[in-house]
């Protein structure tokens, strides 16, 4: 009779695996040695067990993730408007070339004076998903919207004013307002969100990725408040409820980062709102390549760091992901840098299957771990948040801009003493093109607001 190979080794504990360890260290500390303190006082061991997951709500965390029957994500692709023309011609050419949807950004621009016919020429929203990222416009925009459509839309309205107050001190009186009419305006449109919470504002400011989590649902839950006050159900405002999520290159805690943000949320719901649908609202996230971590110095290797991002978003199970084309934060021209960046999403769904697998990190001892104590550091942060008096409190008081000044100067230290390696920039570098650095335009406001950085200028600077 046959014997398995397995059955000639002995099952091992945790224990005899750390004290083997140990010993193989000849009088290192184990502590020391081998125990990684990430940021956001995370503890990240050298192995991970079965053992280690007896300990967590494990059922809870995988419950809480992408609840759909397709394990697939929409490759979106982000257009800045220019002209109607040329921004209708950028959208048909992107939805050609392996885009499933698009965000158009529209900037500061007055969206009133836009020709949406023109600029919708042979794009079908009920067909074609296109959301339309504006600044306390989104009103107009459905009423706009809604004179030339007659059809259940697909897409959404992408306006966090209170990310933009974050980063720019403006915030219009009448914000929650015209927000909870927007929401009440497209009630018939399933597949239509009004309500985005991003967390870029403060991944690209610095924050780590508890503080982007706890920060993110901070800024969620002030939406919650204003808007039942507004007169809005819990229900309405969840139907219409997205969150953004900015992807750093920490694979396997960007990986987690997701997994946590979902989770928490479906703690939050439950338990501070004692929601008993819970369980029917999982967080939507799409998921952005960081433009925190892109490098002027030997550019092309942003094209790695955009695959890593990528993975750990689609692994972490987003739902939507976006790539910044790599060469976007030094040059205007990002014609073959957006190919580039559309093309990663095809590949790793063409050729490397991962659309093929539901919640793909479920299961694995070391995310599954690294994903509750994400979430248990970021509720942790959430609740002093909610000690402040929430998010706007938390902010004006400085608290939200102090804690991510601290994790990015920590950053910026390490990266000039050659403590934490930028591949291209203070590592491994090849200067393919001159760097000038430019100093950034800073908003006047009675409170420190959260400007974008990159992690590498400090090192571009001295080039």
């Amino acid at each position: 009779m046959a014997t398995s190979l397995f059955e000639e080794f002995q099952p091992h504990s945790k224990e005899v695996w750390k004290n083997q360890a140990i010993k193989d260290l000849k009088g290192k500390d184990f502590e020391q040695t081998l125990i990684w303190q990430a940021e956001g006082d995370l503890r990240i061991e050298p192995f991970y067990s079965p053992e280690d997951l007896s300990s967590l709500p494990a059922d809870l965390i995988q419950s809480a993730q992408k609840n759909t029957a397709i394990a697939s994500w929409h490759n979106r692709e982000k257009i800045i408007f220019s002209t109607e023309k040329e921004t209708n011609q950028l959208i048909l050419e992107a939805i050609e070339w392996g885009a499933d949807s698009v965000i158009i950004d529209f900037e500061e621009k007055n969206i009133t004076t836009i020709n949406f016919k023109q600029l919708l020429h042979q794009i079908k929203l009920s067909e074609v998903y296109v959301f339309f990222k504006v600044q306390n416009q989104s009103l107009q925009l459905l009423e706009t919207l809604a004179s030339l459509i007659p059809y259940q839309m697909k897409g959404g309205v992408q306006d966090d004013y209170l990310a933009t107050w974050m980063h720019t001190g403006e915030l219009s009186k009448d914000s929650t307002t015209l927000l909870a009419h927007s929401i009440r305006k497209v009630q018939n449109h399933p597949q239509f969100k009004t309500l985005l919470v991003s967390g870029e504002v403060f991944h690209n400011a610095g924050a780590n990725s508890v503080q982007e989590i706890a920060f993110t649902l901070a800024n969620a839950l002030e939406y919650i408040d204003q808007l039942t006050e507004a007169g809005l159900s819990l229900e309405e405002i969840l139907h219409k409820l997205e969150f953004g999520l900015a992807i750093g290159t920490d694979y396997f805690i960007e990986i987690a980062k997701i997994r946590a943000l979902r989770y928490l949320w479906q703690k939050v719901l439950s338990e501070g709102y004692a929601f008993d649908k819970a369980n029917e609202f999982p967080a939507m996230i799409t998921a952005y390549t960081s433009s925190y971590f892109d490098a002027a110095l030997t550019p092309n290797t942003n094209m790695l760091r955009a695959t890593t991002e990528a993975m750990s978003a689609i692994i972490g199970g987003a739902d939507a992901l976006v790539l910044h084309a790599y060469n976007s934060t030094f040059e205007q021209e990002e014609g073959f840098g957006k190919r580039i960046a559309r093309n990663i999403s095809t590949i790793l769904k063409e050729e490397s299957y991962l659309d093929k697998v539901n919640d793909a990190s479920a299961g694995s001892y070391y995310i599954e771990h690294l994903t509750f104590e994400l979430a248990q550091k970021a509720l942790i942060l959430l609740q002093k948040v909610a000690a402040l008096g929430g998010s706007i409190a938390a902010f004006e008081q400085g608290f939200t801009q102090n804690a991510i000044a601290e994790t990015h100067r920590h950053r910026q230290e390490a990266t000039t003493s050659g403590k934490r390696i930028l591949v291209g920039v203070n590592k491994f570098r090849f200067d393919e093109k001159p760097f000038v650095y430019e100093a950034k335009e800073e908003y006047s406001s009675s409170i420190p607001l959260l400007s974008a950085q990159r992690l590498s200028e400090v090192v571009e600077s001295q080039a």
